[in-house]
């Protein structure tokens, strides 16, 4: 089963991901700052994160979608998307990262772990909005 996007939805996805690619620049200058040092190429960083950002943006807004309209297949696809893009840039820095001190490490760890709970609290939060907004529209209804 196909899931169903209405356009209305594909123009606050896109609004979503946007959004979430301004988080990128964010990342990309903490990166530069502090990353640079220890051998992480902070181009190749905001490629990477510029293109993981917008399949992340649009792989939680379509994974909402696929909550609401029950599609579980399409849930679990866009929940591979989603969370895979959603690690992609800390893996790569964990990747070529040379001599980083342990206590980076830790942080980069303490990062992907507070994205993680981020998402799905964000997650959590969305579904739970857009149930209520089905349930007030079909009892106005």
């Amino acid at each position: 089963m196909k899931l169903r996007v209405p356009k209305r939805i594909k123009l606050w996805e896109r609004l979503w991901a946007s959004s979430v690619l301004l988080y990128t620049i964010a990342a990309t200058v903490v990166v530069y700052k502090t990353m640079t040092q220890y051998g992480v190429n902070w181009i190749a960083f905001l490629i990477i994160d510029a293109i993981t950002s917008w399949t992340y943006g649009i792989g939680t807004a379509r994974l909402v979608v696929a909550v609401i309209e029950k599609n579980w297949v399409a849930l679990r696809k866009w929940t591979w998307i989603a969370g895979v893009s959603s690690i992609t840039p800390q893996l790569y820095i964990l990747t070529v990262a040379r001599h980083v001190p342990r206590n980076d490490y830790i942080s980069i760890a303490l990062v992907i772990g507070l994205l993680a709970a981020f998402a799905l609290f964000s997650l959590i939060s969305e579904v739970t909005q857009a149930r209520r907004k089905a349930i007030h529209s079909t009892e106005e209804s």
